[in-house]
């Protein structure tokens, strides 16, 4: 995800009166001297060929904001001083009680002006600064940004941000057709399909691409053009000219490539699908009621009710703070993952019958060890808290049931693998 600095920033300033070339300096708690930015590009057109100096009010420490390079040396993403974001009117304590509470619908928000700051360098991806509390300053102008113009930098932005996430999609590129006599050995294709390292390479390819579209949608997802700029960020082209075609009144036509016409026959078969399963819902859930699960996945499910029903009876939550990276966010966010994805693979015992299912329970096994170690970590993080002194025996109690938890998924990944 993009690298968030904003709250760090104490003050700064961005300089677009050279065209096509935008400088900037941010000064950072932590750091002594200034981050220096010195990126291709320009900013949008309200604070094109201007100066913008702005100060933070209510600056915090941030670990996230040390990590940066002292010299960014790269791309101009979006830059603007107009940018609409909603923000909460009321005070804080009253949005943070109404999220506690699930009731953030009744939290009062206006839109606001925020600045935008993004950029994209080869070392470090993505960063961006944006808040809607900043104190701003701009400059007179220096030169005047037209509107084609504007257009062309937005443009230039989408493209950048679309390099970008095609590095983290990391899409494999496309084999060769092979030749008609070429065949391939069935069962090797099987064993290929089938093993364990080939579901957890699918499953690091589904992780990339989730990682792009909350991307995508964390940047896009308030916009009036969401979809199509979501689509074009993420390499979706194909989307994009059926859109076009929608909205143009464009009708299915013998004439069409065969890839469109391909594209149509699936959304014809996904059509057919969602109502033949539509029909079938009250039957699937009657099914269900008879549905005999793993014990693994009821041992996960009981083991994070357990934690956080404990943790809703401690003070722990409002301790923690802002910080992101919070042992207690770690080991919470990990034993969710553990529960959620193994309620996805072991819905019922008759689900590890074949195989690809057998394969499948493995690759997910396999990243529950991972998030089992990670958790384990997290908990000796908070045990060795001075503040949480007084919940060390719970930590204790919850560290036994997370090696319960972990010496079960062992024991079925054994299982899975004696058959």
């Amino acid at each position: 995800m993009a690298l968030r600095i904003h709250t760090a920033i104490t003050h700064g300033e961005i300089d677009n009166t050279e065209p096509g070339r935008v400088r900037a300096r941010l000064w950072v708690l932590g750091r002594t001297d200034p981050v220096e930015l010195d990126l291709n590009g320009d900013a949008w057109r309200d604070v094109a060929g201007a100066r913008v100096t702005f100060i933070n009010p209510a600056a915090l420490e941030q670990p996230e904001a040390l990590k940066l390079q002292s010299t960014q040396t790269g791309v101009a993403g979006d830059i603007t001083a107009s940018r609409k974001v909603k923000v909460f009117t009321g005070p804080e304590e009253e949005w943070r009680a109404a999220y506690r509470e699930d009731r953030m619908d009744e939290v009062p928000t206006e839109w606001r002006n925020s600045l935008y700051l993004e950029w994209f360098t080869a070392e470090q991806g993505r960063c961006v600064v944006e808040s809607a509390d900043f104190e701003i300053t701009i400059s007179d102008r220096v030169w005047e940004m037209d509107e084609d113009e504007e257009g062309a930098q937005k443009l230039a932005n989408m493209q950048a941000m679309r390099d970008f996430l095609a590095a983290i999609i990391q899409r494999p590129e496309r084999p060769e057709a092979q030749e008609e006599d070429e065949e391939i050995d069935d069962e090797e294709e099987e064993e290929i399909t089938l093993s364990e390292e080939a579901w957890e390479e699918q499953l690091k390819a589904s992780d990339r691409l989730t990682d792009a579209s909350l991307e995508a949608y964390e940047k896009y997802g308030e916009d009036e053009d969401a979809d199509e700029k979501t689509a074009f960020v993420m390499g979706w082209d194909h989307l994009l000219e059926d859109m076009a075609d929608a909205q143009e009144g464009v009708m299915p036509s013998d004439n069409d490539s065969a890839e469109k016409k391909r594209r149509r026959e699936w959304a014809d078969l996904m059509n057919e699908v969602t109502e033949e399963a539509e029909a079938a819902e009250d039957s699937w859930l009657e099914d269900q009621e008879a549905v005999d699960p793993h014990p693994l996945k009821d041992q996960a499910h009981d083991y994070l009710l357990q934690v956080m029903g404990e943790l809703s009876d401690t003070d722990m939550n409002e301790d923690r703070g802002e910080d992101p990276n919070h042992p207690l966010d770690s080991f919470v966010s990990n034993i969710m993952q553990i529960s959620g994805k193994l309620a996805g693979a072991l819905h019922s015992q008759r689900e590890l019958e074949t195989a690809t299912q057998q394969g499948y329970a493995l690759a997910i096994t396999k990243r529950c060890l991972i998030w089992a170690n990670e958790a384990l970590a997290a908990l000796n993080a908070l045990a060795d808290t001075a503040e949480y002194a007084e919940h060390r025996p719970l930590f204790e109690n919850w560290q036994e049931g997370l090696f319960n938890l972990r010496a079960s998924i062992l024991r079925l990944r054994d299982e899975l693998r004696a058959e």
